[in-house]
């Protein structure tokens, strides 16, 4: 296939004995790099009805993605158990511990046990969709690598390979009890998180997620599990960060690690992100074009001109409603009709959604997923470049060329149209763009933002990775409508964590996995 090969920015290099390596064309298949950049109005067309409070005993909650529906026969092998993990490392002697959940499948294991040639590949969880039994069958974790090396070993070279899914702490099923003071999800009632807050630290609803607890929570669960036979760790984009760090600053434990697509070296500010973006549309090589590129950037610019004129008509305590385009202009009303945003043109004058509106992508571009097989009309690059040249090359119902920005709004709704096709949660709705109803969204645990959330929390408190788009960046949306500022703000309405902590976590982070540079085995300083 065509499939984009990289989004990473950062590669850390494969660490396997040299046995491994016989398989090492396996490992090329996984490359995710980060969570795919937040789309706000398909974020926010997910909540629906049901907004009711996380709980622990309800169903798993559903992430970014939603859960892995593989329903494969070969599932029968795989059995699902909870591990009594310790809630804090740092600091044992409370004996708190916590329902950690894993998978284990002896598939490619032999009739009687393991071998003297016997290994655990151990697939590292993280903030992705939430685990099932699929994660060692079929699924975006760690199929493409891990389980087909495995396979391999076991049928050409007689290894017995036991199959390990661990899933990462605060996500999925594996969240500390919520019972006040045992740091787990604090109930609302217990003090808010969101823009009215309350009288308690926001972060303290996380106050044991972090990487450094997961490390450590990976060499808790193989040391308690098997410390006879070798570990190797699996795992892409944060996954694959964890999986790096483990075998770092453990290699006692974790003989191994294969670190796909991981962006270790930690920046608040990842814009490059959407230089790569740009760069994908104009890639021949996976469907892309100069002239795709050009036609995304030019609609994108002529949203944020029709924005700028409408905010230079409008004087400061005037009706801003009551002013009209002048001839050869596009008014803010017609762009809200033409994007279906909800709350018409009024909404586009509220400085924070006109910044998500433009800043944050008029359509959602798939660069990083960019699957090859998918079934939609505009579902990987080729074929929204392709539908992208076609709408450009022909005439509008009116007879007349389009523009860049009414081409790029019937490829929204293309892309509204696949997502009713497959059921989506997009399909058929207006394009909610209200920041305060993005704040919302994560201010109060559900089911449904659980997963988004606890990641949410973990870009303020250790990661940043915060996709801009600057003015003097080569970001293929609105220059300089989405800068750090929006990113900032929501850390401190959302966790009470103000920009200067969040830029001295993001440091401390880069500092303790070493910098700039790879610590020497043993551990951080």
């Amino acid at each position: 296939g065509r499939q984009n090969p990289e989004l990473s920015f950062t590669m850390v290099k494969t660490v396997l004995p040299p046995r491994l390596l016989a398989a090492a064309p396996l490992l090329a298949g996984l490359a995710s790099a980060l969570p795919p950049p937040v789309h706000v109005p398909d974020l926010l067309s997910r909540r629906g009805e049901d907004d009711g409070l996380l709980s622990t005993s309800a169903g798993p909650p559903q992430g970014w993605w939603g859960n892995d529906q593989d329903r494969s026969p070969e599932l029968d092998d795989v059995t699902s158990s909870t591990f009594e993990q310790v809630l804090d490392h740092f600091s044992k002697e409370d004996g708190v511990t916590f329902g950690q959940r894993y998978f284990t499948s002896d598939r490619y294991v032999s009739e009687g046990g393991t071998g003297e040639d016997a290994v655990n590949f151990l697939c590292v969880g993280g903030e992705g969709p939430s685990l099932d039994a699929s994660v060692l069958v079929n699924s975006v974790h760690c199929t493409g690598d891990m389980v087909e090396l495995a396979k391999l070993l076991h049928e050409e070279h007689g290894w017995d390979v036991r199959m390990y899914a661990l899933e990462h702490r605060y996500y999925g099923e594996s969240i500390p009890s919520p019972k006040k003071g045992e740091g787990g999800l604090r109930s609302p009632k217990e003090g808010g998180d969101g823009p009215d807050g309350g009288d308690k630290k926001g972060d303290a609803d996380f106050a044991h997620l972090s990487s450094r607890q997961a490390v450590l929570d990976i060499v808790n669960f193989v040391t308690s599990t098997d410390p006879h036979n070798r570990w190797v760790a699996f795992g892409g984009s944060y996954p694959g960060m964890l999986s790096a760090w483990s075998h770092l600053l453990h290699p006692s434990r974790i003989y191994a690690a294969v670190s796909s697509s991981s962006p270790l070296q930690v920046t608040l500010d990842f814009g490059r992100y959407n230089d790569r973006v740009a760069s994908d549309l104009a890639d021949e090589d996976v469907g892309g074009s100069g002239e795709c590129l050009a036609v995304v950037q030019g609609g994108h610019a002529q949203v944020a001109a029709a924005l700028e004129a409408d905010g230079k008509k409008s004087d400061p305590g005037s009706d801003s409603k009551s002013k009209s385009p002048k001839g050869g202009e596009v008014g803010l009303d017609k762009v809200a009709e033409m994007f279906d945003v909800c709350g018409g043109a009024d909404t586009l004058r509220v400085e924070r959604n006109r910044q998500i509106f433009a800043g944050w992508g008029l359509l959602r571009i798939p660069a990083q997923g960019n699957d090859p097989s998918c079934d939609g009309k505009v579902c990987n690059i080729e074929k929204l470049c392709g539908e992208i040249i076609h709408l450009k090359k022909t005439n509008g119902k009116d007879g007349k060329e389009r523009s860049d920005m009414e081409v790029l709004s019937e490829v929204r709704r293309m892309q509204s149209d696949d997502e009713g096709t497959s059921g989506g949660w997009m399909a058929r709705q207006c394009q909610n763009v209200g920041w305060d109803d993005f704040v919302s969204y994560y201010s109060t645990p559900t089911r449904w933002n659980a997963n988004d959330r606890s990641w949410q929390y973990q870009t303020c408190n250790e990661f940043g990775f915060y996709q801009t788009c600057e003015v003097d960046s080569s970001c293929p949306y609105a220059k300089g409508y989405h800068g750090i500022d929006m990113d900032l703000e929501l850390c401190q309405r959302l966790f009470g964590i103000d920009p200067d902590e969040v830029r001295r976590r993001v440091d401390g982070t880069l500092t303790y996995y070493g910098g700039g540079g790879p610590l020497p085995s043993g551990g951080p300083p």
